[in-house]
């Protein structure tokens, strides 16, 4: 049976931080916290696709990929602008422009709900009432989360790899006896391969306010949309119509141009290891990214009024 494992798992080595080794400013990040390195073998291999006959040696790439780390955990500590990572694109060859998926999300069989996929989650990982909210909703998860929100934190923490080695809950899920019937199988995997998206909303129509390809744009209403301006979450191909999946309703709408640089600098980060990587498939790989910039930007730009 083949395996099911994120391109963002974790080395064994480095699956664990200490608070005297580092101490991140941002203390809900995931392991974004931790050095993880490029794949020299993925650079090579996208030198000969590309033409690229100069390739650096191994040495001289660890030590330019670990200065990307470096830089790009200064960027999320405040400590240098996003451009700063800028130079480093081209050397590691994870520059040029952005690159969309083009393969079709499919259509799911059954309707899976927020209350299911929060059950996934936490029966495949226990503790997902403690690193969930850290992990989705950043600040807020200092503050007082009611039920609802937990569930809905819960759905989102189905397809984020955080199971080792770096599976997401669902994909635990389907593999361990009793396996679900097909059509659960089969729908889970068609709204795993659904990235989210930060959308505006309409009454029941949705707009992406993130690049993003044609085909996970919907062209019609939408089941399941909340009544606030904006919202993230996965718009899951459905017999019956499109409906939304993993949501967590937004009451302002943040700009795109703030959310959007921070998952493109996630963007390349991944593409260290995977240089074919779309932004599609960072979303998926990274969705607790999205939803974790969106909230802190509210927690952040909060008024008393």
């Amino acid at each position: 049976m083949k395996s099911v494992r994120s391109i963002v798992g974790r080395h064994p080595d480095q699956d664990t931080a200490s608070p005297y080794i580092i101490a991140p400013r941002d203390p809900y990040a995931g392991d974004e916290a931790l050095i993880w390195p490029g794949d020299y073998t993925d650079y090579l291999r996208h030198a000969e696709r590309t033409g690229f006959d100069a390739p650096i040696s191994e040495a001289a790439y660890a030590e330019l990929d670990l200065t990307f780390e470096r830089t790009y955990r200064a960027i999320l500590d405040g400590d240098e602008p996003y451009s700063a990572i800028d130079a480093l694109l081209e050397p590691l060859l994870i520059s040029g422009p952005l690159k969309h998926d083009g393969r079709p999300p499919g259509v799911a069989t059954m309707l899976i709900g927020d209350r299911q996929l929060a059950d996934i989650a936490e029966n495949q990982l226990p503790q997902v009432g403690i690193v969930g909210p850290d992990r989705i909703l950043g600040p807020w998860a200092d503050e007082p989360v009611p039920r609802w929100q937990r569930i809905q934190v819960g759905a989102v923490m189905a397809f984020v790899p955080e199971v080792d080695p770096g599976v997401p809950p669902w994909a635990r899920a389907i593999k361990r006896k009793p396996r679900p019937e097909s059509e659960v199988r089969q729908s889970l995997r068609v709204m795993a391969r659904t990235p989210p998206m930060l959308w505006s909303v309409d009454g029941d129509r949705l707009s992406p306010m993130l690049p993003t390809a044609s085909q996970f744009v919907p062209k019609g209403p939408v089941l399941g949309v909340p009544d606030v301006p904006a919202v993230i979450g996965r718009v899951v191909n459905h017999a019956d119509g499109p409906y939304l999946s993993a949501s967590m309703p937004l009451i302002r709408c943040p700009p795109p141009e703030v959310i959007l640089r921070r998952v493109l600098l996630e963007w390349r980060r991944l593409r260290r290891r995977e240089r074919r990587l779309s932004l599609e498939d960072t979303l998926r790989e990274r969705s607790e990214v999205l939803y974790r910039a969106a909230f802190e930007w509210l927690y952040l730009t909060q008024t008393d009024c």
